[in-house]
């Protein structure tokens, strides 16, 4: 999908809506869609069933749009997508992603996605309303979600950004290149300059949203002010302006180095959008940098259960988990913020890239939001570049939509070969690079970060693993310029206390 961005916010763009009758979440639909015109130029399109289900009076009424239209009494598709620059559906029945996903033509919305897709302009789809709301909606890991995961990532392999209807609006506008995209309330968090922006996805596209609210929020920091304004213990002289006052606190933009990253920093370090969440237990915020893991051969479904509940409390960036354990996790963190990742060729790296290409696609249909794949070390020490390129590029394309991180076992390599790695994952189009598996002799290490962060520059991120059991080691990762940590000790990471259990990743 083209990265379709409009120069700033008084700039209204064209969007096309689409409506399908489905029940579920329909509200929440709604609320976002009244959101996105508040600020754009919205044109709604019932399905027969959404006229039925819902009627035009009631849609109106929800979304604020008047500008409606019913499926068979619609201009040509060809001229509604000349007509608008991004293409929504805001909610998407089962019929309509089947549909979709297959390519047919004997839909107006099905078409119209097709030439959307054709042009080149940007696709938003919601996915709550697939399953009908008098039933509950099946697991992932059921033949039935498996096949309407399998369809929706057929969709993000076409480019479409798959969505929730509470996201809706915030991911609408950041298509838009809408400066207010983060202060947009559908439901969920907002970045409020009195809240802590406290969560970041890294690396996909490198680049960083900044709302007016955290714009404010940063400009508080860079005066010393306190997130709650209260007075600081201590200060230190600054050699740009005024003292700068020390809170001695995780919020402290001196003492902790993750205070420090205001949005020319978070751009720097690959982040490409920020959310707020707030964890049910006092930590240190480089919390939300980790990827909290559990790999070991004999992992329990009741340790798999544990780790997904400790990442719902301190709002970890993930849990990475063995394939087979994708589907309770995704289940466990369903609607938490906490991602799931996965692991593929783990932890050789030696399988095929088809085996490799297989094992992510069928842990994203499993609900997987991140793959972690193994680099084919001998490969690279065999200077058969060829291959370890074809390798991460065939991960790549069956992972289209999502975050892709490749583990390069730096233990084993060469200065020679880590540089020539990055430059092929880089090459490939993976979103991050990896120092370890966490099962080699050794694990991360400043030097190899540093290094790995000077190859592949601002747009990509940098996960350090294999070995970080505590906070000072995690914090001078990301002073070298990780932007993710791998971790099983991470509660005593985010806690700063001493690690109970003797974990080697």
């Amino acid at each position: 999908m083209a990265n379709m961005k409009f120069s700033g916010s008084s700039v209204k763009t064209r969007i096309l809506a689409v409506v399908m009758g489905t029940d579920r979440h329909s509200e929440e639909a709604f609320a976002s869609l009244r959101a996105i015109a508040e600020r754009h130029s919205v044109t709604l399109i019932m399905t027969q069933s959404a006229s039925k289900s819902f009627g035009a009076d009631r849609i109106r009424t929800a979304t604020g749009v008047s500008d409606i239209l019913v499926c068979d009494k619609t201009p040509s598709a060809v001229e509604l997508t000349k007509g608008y620059d991004i293409l929504v559906f805001a909610t998407l029945s089962i019929n309509g992603l089947s549909k979709m996903a297959s390519f047919s033509a004997d839909s107006l919305t099905s078409i119209l996605a097709y030439y959307f897709l054709q042009t080149g302009k940007p696709i938003v789809v919601a996915r709550d309303g697939i399953w009908c709301a008098h039933f509950a909606e099946p697991a992932p890991g059921t033949p039935a979600g498996r096949r309407v995961e399998e369809m929706l990532n057929q969709l993000r392999t076409l480019g479409m950004k798959i969505t929730t209807a509470r996201q809706l609006a915030s991911e609408v506008l950041w298509a838009c290149g809408d400066s207010r995209a983060g202060s947009v309330r559908s439901g969920l968090a907002v970045v409020d300059k009195h809240e802590r922006v406290v969560e970041t996805t890294v690396g996909t596209a490198g680049k960083v949203f900044q709302s007016d609210a955290f714009a404010a929020r940063t400009a508080d920091v860079s005066r010393g002010a306190t997130p709650s304004g209260g007075a600081c213990p201590s200060s230190l002289p600054s050699s740009s302006g005024p003292t700068l006052e020390h809170t001695g606190t995780a919020d402290c933009p001196h003492c902790n180095p993750l205070g420090k990253m205001d949005g020319l920093s978070l751009q720097t370090m690959g982040a490409e959008r920020i959310g707020v969440c707030h964890p049910m237990e006092k930590c240190h915020a480089v919390a939300h940098l980790i990827d909290h893991t559990l790999l070991k051969a004999n992992a329990t479904q009741e340790e798999v259960g544990k780790l997904c509940e400790e990442a719902r409390r301190f709002c970890f960036a993930s849990v990475c988990v063995n394939p087979a354990y994708v589907p309770l996790s995704a289940q466990l963190l369903r609607g938490s913020g906490v991602k799931v990742c996965t692991v593929v060729g783990f932890p050789l790296g030696s399988t095929t890239p088809t085996v490799k290409a297989i094992e992510s696609r069928d842990a994203i249909a499993n609900g997987a939001d991140e793959i972690d794949m193994v680099i084919n070390v001998g490969a690279l020490k065999s200077g058969n570049l060829q291959l370890v390129l074809d390798d991460i590029k065939a991960v790549r394309e069956a992972t289209r939509g999502k975050v892709m991180k490749v583990i390069l076992e730096t233990t084993y390599l060469t200065r020679d070969e880590k540089i020539k790695a990055c430059e092929l994952s880089k090459q490939a189009g993976a979103d991050f690079v990896k120092t370890s598996t966490g099962f080699g002799p050794s694990g991360a290490t400043v030097e190899d970060i540093r290094l790995m962060r000077e190859m592949v520059g601002p747009t990509m991120g940098v996960k350090a693993s294999g070995g970080i059991r505590d906070q000072e080691t995690a914090l001078k990762m990301v002073e070298a310029g990780a932007t993710r940590i791998g971790a099983s000790a991470s509660v005593a990471i985010s806690t700063g206390q001493a690690e109970k259990s003797g974990g080697k990743y």
